[in-house]
């Protein structure tokens, strides 16, 4: 257990994209404002915080800003990515300035990828700050991914990657997802091993399981929605006042599952080209093909979640099916409802794959932590987190995936009333994620140590903070 911290610090956690769709950064930021430090939470406008970012905080600044994008200049190519990078320069550096000026800083912990300009500017930034103030502010990046990985041109690939070698050594210190990152960045990027902590993702305490209560209040809240997208003979004998898709209220006021339900699968996706949502287009339409030859009486609510660039190109394939046992609906929930509905579900999936082959799918936790299992697209390091027949399933191609649904799902007969995730296989799958570590206290044993010891001429040094 780490001492009590007598010395309060003050961090600013940066995201050079919309804050608000960063969840990882704003869990550091959360855990730091619990931990009684104070924070400067920088990162563009958009979507909303957590719950726990938002409200009356003194120990909380958040500074979110906008950066123009010259599109006239997009036919110029090599114009307008001068453009750009000046603007991001300007833009972060303005943010950073402007965060808390009259304060010290200890620590600046920013999210990579992306990388440019923001390596940069963030160890220029902690330079002037020494100079300035007589104290540097650490400078620590938090690897999600390598962001050259992500790029498809050679050329800016080639760039991009020989910038964030040059910038790694600059960091005071590195956290990293995976073990297998860690690996990456001490074998390419000459980063010695001491000065990297592999921080895996957890899940935080507003993932956890709900009670059926619960569970009926929010299903009651989505019944239009989730309707809108299910054949009406569904749900059109059903009495919204005490029943929903899922739920219902019997005759001596209990709450029950209802037996002839359908199976709740969720899947969160960036609508990314490295989430190939056709894989579980194809998976549901030979699940549902496969119902209909068992004559089963097997019915699948898929619930899909996230914004994403490809969006409206998989609504216009899902409109075109034709399916009789499976619907399929998008959904766009508040940051607070959005683990409550996870909670409901039966089973996950994940479509994530890594560019770099070096990252985990953040979502996935999401669900163990309401201990529901997942089938999840197969990449090199998901064995740092997926354990195929121990707490999910891990497929290679859509119709493994579909196997492993009608394997999965197929013992909801309807002749039983049945809670989420508690039959079959999902059964033994969710009590292996029951008590999973959470963040918080994985961030205090990861995280906390190398915020705190990294700054140059820090009084975390002085041993006031010990064993941590």
């Amino acid at each position: 257990n780490a001492h009590q911290l007598t010395i309060s610090m003050h961090a600013i956690v940066v995201v050079l994209g919309d804050v608000g769709r960063s969840p990882r950064m704003q869990y550091h930021a959360a855990s730091l404002l619990e931990n009684g430090h104070s924070v400067s939470l920088i990162g563009y406008e958009g979507e909303k915080l957590i719950p726990a970012l938002i409200g009356e905080n003194e120990k909380l600044e958040v500074v979110r800003f906008r950066v123009p994008a010259p599109k006239s200049l997009r036919k110029i190519l090599p114009l307008y990515l001068l453009v750009r990078a000046s603007l991001l320069f300007f833009f972060v550096c303005r943010a950073l300035f402007q965060a808390a000026p009259n304060r010290s800083v200890d620590v600046v912990l920013v999210q990579n990828p992306p990388a440019m300009p923001l390596l940069l500017v963030t160890h220029l930034y902690c330079i002037i700050r020494g100079i300035v103030s007589g104290h540097r502010p650490a400078f620590v990046i938090d690897w999600h991914n390598l962001g050259f990985s992500m790029l498809d041109n050679k050329l800016f690939s080639g760039i991009a990657r020989t910038y964030e070698k040059w910038m790694a050594p600059y960091a005071t210190a590195h956290l990293c997802v995976t073990a297998a990152m860690k690996l990456f960045l001490q074998t390419h990027f000459d980063v010695p091993h001491e000065q990297i902590s592999v921080l895996h993702d957890c899940p935080p305490n507003m993932f956890q399981p709900l009670s059926i209560e619960d569970q009926h209040e929010l299903i009651s809240r989505l019944h239009k929605e989730l309707c809108s997208a299910c054949p009406k003979h569904w749900y059109e004998s059903l009495d919204p006042t005490r029943q929903t898709l899922l739920t219902e209220i019997n005759d001596k006021g209990d709450f029950e599952f209802r037996r002839a339900r359908p199976a709740l699968v969720t899947s969160s996706t960036s609508w990314t080209p490295d989430e190939d949502f056709g894989d579980l287009l194809d998976a549901l339409v030979r699940l549902d093909r496969r119902i209909q030859l068992q004559k089963s009486s097997l019915r699948v609510l898929m619930v899909v979640t996230g914004k994403g660039p490809q969006k409206e190109h998989y609504l216009e394939r899902i409109s075109q099916l034709k399916l009789e046992s499976i619907a399929i609906q998008t959904l766009w929930l508040e940051p607070a409802d959005y683990p409550r509905l996870l909670a409901c579900a039966d089973l996950g999936v994940s479509l994530h794959t890594s560019t770099s082959g070096l990252d985990l799918p953040m979502k996935v936790l999401d669900l163990f932590g309401c201990a529901v299992p997942v089938c999840a697209r197969n990449f090199s390091c998901l064995s740092e987190l997926v354990k195929d027949g121990v707490n999910g399933k891990v497929f290679d191609s859509s119709s493994e995936l579909e196997e492993q649904l009608w394997h999965l799902l197929d013992k909801l007969d309807g002749t039983q009333s049945r809670s989420p995730h508690s039959y079959g296989d999902l059964a033994e799958y969710s009590q292996v994620l029951q008590n999973q570590t959470r963040w918080s206290e994985n961030w205090k044993k990861h995280a906390l140590p190398v915020l705190c010891n990294s700054g140059e001429g820090s009084p975390w040094h002085d041993g006031t903070v010990n064993d941590l």
